[in-house]
């Protein structure tokens, strides 16, 4: 959301927000009922495929919470609010802040859904624990009470040309500095920011950048981006994009029979079960840069096994699908904010999460994904790392780094298509 448009809500909103923060009382652990968490996310519209995964990731990790004894005997009650465009996520959080009396969010699946979310939130006198909104300025604004336990920018771009350094350039058969890539993305702040740290990475690691070329997510049709890919004749694409342009390029680099050597993603559209559905099996061979969607048994604490274990079989049980990326991520967003912010401040009051969130030190491997959690000044959580996912009979195996590895890559280079 531009400047302008932030101001042109806040005068209306901002009485609102005073009368809401003077008016709800504390939720102090010696008060009956239960503790109230609202969910901010994309529940229907364009990002709906993204913030259904994450809330029902948040609502597993309640569920097990709550059956396992609640916080001091209280349960955990979720309220949902359907931010489904930036205007939407303000009048939810609001919502619920004024009618519901919650003061802990969380959210987003989007930055242009988690920025405003949080700023209301922290008009609000309320704390917000963000955990898949990316955009770099999300914790450059000085607020004190709100937080990001998931990835910043540079977590999701960077490990794609550091794969391909590492790993990838060899199985093409190239020194790293003989390698060309392709660096396309969605123009919103998600795919400036993330494809800009793919770039930074990529020269420092000596690899050639060839192209670098943004467009609209809205647009339907890429062929003139795939032309330009099919001349260029890089050895990789690290692509940014959201569900329906990441589907729309690969059907017509299909169409136009292109393919490059590898292709590398960078989460969002493609580290999602709706990209493998659409696709069928042209998915596999493809890599992500991502949130990692599972780690290492070996790298995990019993504890967090068990964890791990409950989570698979409660959301096959209760979604009758496999959980990838975005479930897993939005499960460790519920678990460390409830068990080990929440749980940890002995009160429901900014103040109190604020500090028990700055004191936390909790080592890698306490989550499911393998990460941990430790924040800087500005509310990042510098444990939180990326990794490098591949599609491998249509579902997501890690294989990167050595702490998420689960398999080795296959189909390095890509096989032509209807051959995967």
């Amino acid at each position: 959301m531009s400047r302008m448009t932030r101001r042109r809500f806040m005068p209306v909103l901002a009485g609102a927000a005073v009368a809401a923060k003077a008016s709800l009382p504390g939720q102090a652990f010696a008060d009956e009922g239960p503790i109230k968490i609202g969910g901010i996310f994309p529940l229907t519209g364009a990002g709906s495929v993204f913030g259904n995964q994450n809330f029902q990731g948040v609502e597993i990790a309640v569920d097990l919470i709550n059956d396992r004894g609640g916080l001091k005997g209280r349960k955990i009650a979720l309220f949902k609010g359907d931010g489904h465009t930036p205007q939407a996520a303000i009048s939810e959080t609001n919502r619920l802040a004024a009618r519901e009396g919650v003061r802990i969010f969380t959210g987003s699946s989007t930055s242009a859904v988690g920025m405003v979310a949080s700023q209301e939130a922290e008009r609000n006198g309320a704390f917000y624990w963000e955990g898949m909104a990316v955009a770099n300025g999300f914790t450059e604004r000085g607020f004190k009470n709100v937080f990001r336990v998931g990835l910043d920018a540079g977590g999701l771009g960077r490990p794609a040309p550091l794969y391909i350094a590492e790993a990838l350039s060899g199985l093409l058969g190239k020194a790293p500095k003989d390698i060309a890539i392709a660096v396309i993305a969605e123009d919103s702040a998600f795919g400036v920011d993330v494809s800009s740290a793919a770039i930074a990475e990529a020269k420092t690691r000596g690899i050639t950048v060839a192209l670098h070329e943004l467009y609209s997510a809205k647009t339907t049709d890429l062929s003139p981006l795939v032309l330009k890919l099919r001349s260029l004749k890089a050895d990789a694409i690290v692509a940014t994009q959201f569900i329906n342009d990441a589907v729309l390029l690969q059907r017509q680099m299909k169409e136009m029979r292109y393919r490059p050597p590898a292709f590398i993603g960078t989460s969002a559209g493609h580290s999602t079960l709706s990209f493998a559905e659409a696709i069928g099996d042209d998915v596999n061979g493809i890599f992500s840069s991502s949130y990692p969607t599972d780690a290492n048994p070996a790298s995990l604490s019993a504890e967090t096994k068990a964890d791990r274990d409950e989570f698979l079989k409660r959301y096959q049980d209760k979604y009758k699908v496999v959980p990838a990326v975005q479930e897993s991520l939005g499960f460790v967003v519920g678990m460390s904010l409830i068990r080990d912010i929440i749980g940890k401040a002995g009160s429901g009051e900014a103040a109190a999460l604020r500090e028990a969130a700055l004191a936390a030190d909790v080592p890698n491997g306490a989550y499911i994904n393998g990460w941990g959690m430790k924040f800087d000044a500005k509310g990042q959580n510098t444990r939180a790392v990326g990794s490098v996912v591949q599609w491998q009979s249509r579902r997501m195996v890690s294989v990167f780094p050595a702490a998420n590895k689960l398999a080795d890559p296959i189909m390095v280079p890509l096989p032509a298509w209807g051959a995967r």
